[in-house]
C-alpha cells in the first residue's frame, strides 16, 4: 500500500493528526470521525519515515480494538522488519509483568483471579475472620476493594455505609496477604503492580522507556488514575505521546475514567498540539445536530461540533407512550413496518436503553412480532460451571499454589472430599506453611482424616502432578485436556448433575469447544504455554464481556454497552428522569454531565434514522408510576425534531409510502 497516496485522501485534519511525529499530540475523535482509521495510518506513517516498528506502542481497551488495529497497519508495511506493539492496557501489563515480577516478590507462572475467584476468596476470609453479617454480599465488599486499589470515588456514588467500609477495612488487607500467598493476582493488580514495578526500580522502567519510544493511546477519555501515571512513566522526557479520545463520550466515571486526564492534556505536557476531528461519516445532519444540541449544555468539555456532508436525512422522532408495555409495543411494530417498507435486515436496527433491567418488555413485544433479536450483555462463556470446572484443573496445573482453584477442582467431580476433610487439609497446609497441593500429597500423615478422603487427596495430587508434567512440554495440549477429562470421568459426572439429555449435551459441547479452543491457541501462537493460554482465557473473559455486539436479529443494548458501536435504525427508549439521568446522578453537575454524554453516546449510535421514546407511566422495580420526559429532550434543537402521535405513527407520506409498498408486494405476490 502507499502510504503516502492514502494520506492525500483523507481530509485536513486528519492529515495533521497522521503526519505529526514528535512531541505531545492530542486528536480530539469526535464520533465516527474515522479516529482508527488515523490511528493506523499515523502508525504506518511513523514506520516509512524511519521509526523501528518495535519501537511503536499502541495502547487500547478492548482486544477487538487492538486485533482490528493489528491488521490494517500489517496491511499498511508490509514487508517491514518487525512490528509494532498494538496491545491492551492489561495485555501490555501483563506482559511485562511475566518477565519482571519476581522483583515484587511473585513467582513468574501466577494466576489470573476472574470475579467469581475473588469472591470465594472472600467468602473464605469472611469465614476466616468469623464475619457473619449477612446483610453485606462479598460482591460489595470486592467493590470496595476495588475502588480502595484505584484510588477513585465514581460520580454520582451514594454515600458508603459505614459498616460496610469498616468490614471492608478488614477485610483488605487479608484480601492481599492471601492473593499473593496464592501467587495470584486479580484484574485490577496487573495495572497496579506494573506501576510499582516502574516507581521502585528505575532499570526497568528505563528498560521500557528505551523500548517504546512513540506511544500512542486510544480512547484517552476512559483512562483512570492508575493508567494516567503508567502512562506518564512510560513515555518520560521524549513526550512522544499520542492520544486521540473524546471527552464528550467519557461515560465510564463509575468505574474510575477520569475525564480530566483529556481535559487537562495541554497543562500536563506543555506545547501538546491539539487536532480536532469534527468531520462525521456516520450520521446523517439532523442526527448529528440534536447530539451537537445536547453535548454543549455540558461546561467541562473541549469545543467541538459533529458536521457531514451527508446531507440532513430525516429528522429525529420522538414518541410519548401510554406506559412500558405501549412503549415497547410501538417500537416493535416500528420495526417490523420498517423492515416490510425496505427490507432492511433485523441486524440493522438496535433499541438502547438504560440498563438491561429494562429490555424485559421489549423482548416480550419482539417475540409478539415474530422479531428474532439479542440481547447484549448475557452471560459470558467462560461463566459456565463446566468451563470454569475444568479451568480449575489448568490453572492448579499452571501454578501449584493456586489453593482456590485446588478446591474446586476438589469436587468437580466429587470423590469423597467433604467440607470438613478440606477443612482438615487446609487447616494441616497452614500450620505447616505448605500449598494445599503440597497438603494434598502428604494426606495419608493427616491425623483426622478417613482413609478414603486420605486417598482421594492423595490421587488427586498425584493426577494434577503428572498432567504438570506433560502440561510443561508445551505440545499437544488440547490432547492432553481431553484425556484429563476423561480420566476424571467429567462427561459422567455432568450428565447425572443435569437431568435433561439436552442441558447435558449442551454442556458436553462447550467442553468440545473449550479443548478445540485449547487446540486453535497452540495452532496460532508459536510460542504457545500453557500459561498463555490462561491469559488469553482470562483477558478475553474480563474485557471482551465489555465489547460483545448483538448476534442475529434485533439488538438490544444498554447505552454503556452500545459505545464504539453503529447501527442504521436506533431507538432510544425510557428517556425519562430518574432514568436518564438516573435519580442517584442527577443532584451533582458532576454526575449530570455524564448522564448527558452517555445520552449523547446513544444519539451517535444511528447512522440513518434514530426515534427516541418515553412513557406517561412507567413500571418501574415492579411499580407503576407517573414517568416525567427527561430534560435533556428539551436541550435537542427544535427544527430537527418530528413528534409521533401515538395514533399516527408513520405520518402521512410515511403511511402513503408504506401502503404503496404494501400493495406493490402483493401484486408481486400475485403476479400483478
Amino acid at each position: 500500500m502507499d502510504i503516502y497516496r492514502e494520506i492525500d485522501r483523507l481530509n485536513p485534519r486528519q492529515k495533521e493528526a497522521v503526519t505529526h511525529v514528535d512531541g505531545p499530540l492530542l486528536i480530539l475523535a469526535g464520533a465516527g470521525s474515522g479516529k482508527t482509521r488515523v490511528i493506523t495510518m499515523r502508525t504506518a506513517f511513523l514506520i516509512r519515515t524511519g521509526v523501528r516498528p518495535q519501537s511503536i506502542l499502541a495502547v487500547t481497551f478492548t482486544n477487538k480494538a487492538a486485533t482490528e488495529m493489528k491488521e490494517r497497519v500489517k496491511a499498511m508495511v508490509r514487508g517491514t522488519d518487525g512490528s509494532p506493539v498494538i496491545s491492551t492496557f492489561h495485555s501490555l501489563c501483563l506482559r511485562i509483568l511475566r518477565r519482571e515480577i519476581e522483583r515484587l516478590g511473585y513467582r513468574k507462572d501466577f494466576t489470573i483471579y476472574d470475579t467469581s475467584e475473588q469472591v470465594s476468596l472472600l467468602r473464605n476470609i469472611l469465614s476466616d475472620i468469623k464475619f457473619y453479617d449477612k446483610s453485606f454480599k462479598p460482591e460489595a465488599i470486592l467493590e470496595r476493594i476495588s475502588r480502595t486499589k484505584n484510588d477513585f470515588t465514581p460520580s454520582g456514588a451514594a454515600p458508603a455505609e459505614v459498616p460496610l467500609e469498616e468490614a471492608s477495612a478488614r477485610v483488605y488487607p487479608k484480601y492481599l496477604e492471601a492473593l499473593k500467598s496464592l501467587n495470584a493476582l486479580d484484574f485490577d493488580d496487573l495495572l497496579i503492580l506494573t506501576l510499582k514495578l516502574f516507581r521502585e526500580h528505575p532499570d526497568i522502567l528505563e528498560k521500557y522507556r528505551e523500548r517504546f519510544r512513540y506511544i500512542m493511546v486510544d480512547e484517552y477519555q476512559d483512562t483512570n488514575r492508575i493508567q494516567y501515571d503508567f502512562i506518564r512513566l512510560l513515555a518520560g522526557e521524549r513526550r512522544n505521546l499520542c492520544v486521540v479520545g473524546d471527552d464528550d463520550q467519557s461515560i465510564y466515571g463509575w468505574r474510575g475514567a477520569n475525564i480530566g486526564n483529556i481535559l487537562d492534556f495541554e497543562r500536563d505536557f506543555p506545547g501538546t498540539i491539539v487536532v480536532r476531528l469534527e468531520q462525521n461519516y456516520r450520521s446523517f445532519g439532523h442526527i448529528l445536530k440534536a447530539a451537537n444540541g445536547v453535548i454543549t449544555n455540558n461546561e467541562k468539555r473541549m469545543a467541538k461540533s459533529l458536521w457531514t456532508d451527508r446531507g440532513d436525512g430525516p429528522k429525529v422522532r420522538v414518541l410519548k407512550a401510554r406506559d412500558t408495555d405501549d412503549e415497547a409495543d410501538w417500537v416493535a411494530k416500528r420495526i417490523a413496518a420498517i423492515r416490510f417498507e425496505r427490507n432492511n435486515p433485523f441486524e440493522d436496527f438496535a433499541v438502547i436503553y438504560r440498563a438491561n433491567i429494562f429490555s424485559k418488555p421489549f423482548e416480550e413485544a419482539l417475540r409478539r412480532q415474530r422479531i428474532p433479536y439479542s440481547v447484549v450483555g448475557g452471560t459470558s462463556y467462560f461463566e459456565n460451571k463446566e468451563i470454569k470446572d475444568i479451568a480449575a484443573y489448568l490453572k492448579i496445573i499452571a501454578n501449584p499454589s493456586d489453593d482456590l482453584s485446588l478446591l474446586r477442582a476438589a469436587n468437580a467431580p466429587k470423590r469423597g472430599l467433604g467440607t470438613s476433610a478440606l477443612g482438615t487439609l487446609s487447616e494441616f497446609s497452614r500450620a505447616n506453611s505448605l500449598s494445599l497441593l503440597d497438603a494434598f500429597g502428604k494426606a495419608s500423615e493427616i491425623p483426622g482424616l478417613s482413609p478414603k478422603a486420605a486417598s482421594s487427596a492423595a490421587h488427586l495430587s498425584d493426577l494434577i502432578g503428572r498432567y504438570r508434567q506433560l502440561m510443561a512440554k508445551g505440545r499437544d495440549m488440547g490432547k492432553i485436556l481431553k484425556e484429563l477429562i476423561g480420566e476424571i470421568g467429567y462427561h459422567n459426572y455432568i450428565t447425572e448433575l443435569y437431568k435433561t439429555p439436552e442441558t447435558a449435551f449442551r454442556k458436553i459441547e462447550n467442553l468440545e469447544g473449550f479443548v478445540e479452543s485449547l487446540n486453535r491457541y497452540e495452532t496460532t501462537d508459536p510460542s504457545h504455554t500453557l500459561h498463555g493460554f490462561l491469559e488469553a482465557m482470562a483477558l478475553t473473559d474480563l474485557l471482551e464481556a465489555k465489547e460483545e455486539k448483538g448476534g442475529w436479529g434485533v439488538t438490544l443494548i444498554s447505552f454503556h454497552s452500545s459505545k464504539g458501536l453503529e447501527f442504521p435504525v436506533v431507538f432510544i427508549v425510557g428517556t425519562e428522569e430518574d432514568i436518564l439521568p438516573h435519580r442517584k446522578s442527577a443532584d451533582s453537575e458532576e454526575g449530570l454531565e455524564e448522564e448527558r454524554r452517555l445520552f449523547y453516546v446513544g444519539i451517535t449510535r444511528a447512522k440513518s434514522e434514530l426515534y427516541i421514546t418515553y412513557a406517561d407511566h412507567r413500571t418501574k422495580y415492579g411499580k407503576d408510576a407517573a414517568a416525567v420526559p427527561s430534560r435533556f429532550l428539551d436541550e435537542i434543537p427544535a427544527d430537527v425534531i418530528k413528534k409521533l402521535d401515538r395514533f399516527e405513527e408513520l405520518g402521512p407520506e410515511e403511511e402513503k409510502a408504506y401502503a404503496e409498498k404494501f400493495f406493490s408486494n402483493i401484486k408481486a405476490i400475485l403476479g400483478d
